[in-house]
């Protein structure tokens, strides 16, 4: 169970920093979608979708 629920993050998370760079705008909604994710998963998780979505709107986290 443990595993399923995992690697059920983990897609979720690829899922959310796949769409938050196909629609990203300006740098300002990588912090506000860091503050949302830290409110329901763990640090490790949001800082790399954190760096994705730097990364993606062109600066360097």
């Amino acid at each position: 169970m443990k595993i399923f629920a995992m690697a059920l993050l983990i897609l979720t998370g690829l899922w959310a920093a796949n769409e938050a760079a196909q629609a990203q705008s300006s740098c300002k909604v990588c912090s506000e979608q860091q503050a949302a994710c830290m409110k329901n998963y763990a640090g490790p998780t949001c800082k790399s979708e954190y760096k994705m979505c730097m990364k993606s709107c062109g600066k360097k986290s």
